[in-house]
């Protein structure tokens, strides 16, 4: 399908211009959400991560990209774990010698051909500002689809998953919501959350299917296959005693929950503070350990 406004480029052929990303936090509702669009006619690639009991569905990424990910995490002396947004110096540094730019164009080539791709991996909410480049020079069409989990359910969901603490948890649900909110401000995106996914599956991803220009005639028979609300297994909220800033994280919830109704001068504020707070944070954590 055609999307309104695309022009012909040179590489027209090679990479799809209109690849669809699917941006959240981990336990978030991501692999439910790419698991029913991709049967709509889109595709994450040859090498696809394979299911586990965690996900039995499976994850609906592509284990190359993925890998690729962590190794520039690894470089940068980060992980998927980290709480702390990757420092701007690396995208700046790495852009300049383009060799991320010209291993991910390769991978990408390889995996998805002309085909249009699904692409989705947590931990692009952090890494976005690697992609840029790439995305305005091959990618003019593509689509960001923003889902946003409470963040005490992802936490509990990662206690159980990882053994992380609450707060661990809420830390990293936090860095990354704030991180693929500010980095996705001047693309093409939507947004959703697991309430609704799980709530009115078939109504959120028709909406969804229609605004990125996928077929709609198959969407409740793959809704029916692909989404299972009985998987929730998380839905406590209550606060935990071990967890600090709630009122600061709750509010950033919300602000993100009302999606583009949400000012980016008050998302700004809640970022600036929480930053603030969590570098305190980690520097007591530092002199407690020493």
């Amino acid at each position: 399908m055609t999307l309104p406004g695309f022009k012909p480029q040179r590489w027209q052929g090679v990479l799809h211009p209109a690849p669809v990303f699917i941006i959240g936090m981990h336990r978030s509702g991501t692999s439910a959400l790419s698991g029913a669009l991709e049967s709509l006619g889109l595709t994450v690639g040859k090498n696809v991560m394979p299911p586990h009991p965690n996900n039995p569905k499976g994850y609906y990424e592509n284990l190359p990209l993925t890998q690729l990910h962590d190794r520039f995490l690894t470089a940068v002396k980060s992980s998927w774990r980290d709480p702390k947004p990757v420092n701007q110096k690396w995208f700046k540094y790495l852009r300049a010698r383009g060799w991320f730019r010209r291993e991910l164009l390769q991978l990408l080539i390889e995996e998805f051909g002309s085909q249009r791709a699904l692409i989705k991996d947590p931990r692009m909410c952090r890494l976005l500002p690697l992609w840029l480049p790439l995305l305005k020079r091959h990618f003019p069409q593509a689509r960001f689809i923003l889902t946003l989990r409470h963040p005490v359910e992802v936490a509990h969901s990662l206690h159980h998953r990882d053994q992380l603490t609450m707060d661990q948890g809420i830390k990293l649900w936090t860095v990354h919501v704030l991180e693929a909110e500010k980095s996705t401000r001047d693309l093409f995106r939507l947004f959703t959350t697991y309430d609704e996914l799980m709530k009115a599956p078939v109504k959120t991803i028709l909406e969804l299917a229609k605004n990125v220009g996928l077929p709609i005639e198959d969407v409740a028979s793959v809704v029916s296959k692909q989404i299972d609300a009985k998987l929730r297994n998380n839905t406590d909220r209550s606060w935990p005693i071990d967890a600090a800033d709630e009122e600061l994280t709750q509010s950033i919830y919300q602000a993100l929950a009302s999606g583009e109704m949400a000012s980016s001068n008050e998302l700004d504020r809640l970022r600036r503070e929480y930053y603030r707070r969590l570098a305190r944070r980690l520097k007591a954590d530092r002199q407690n350990a020493k």
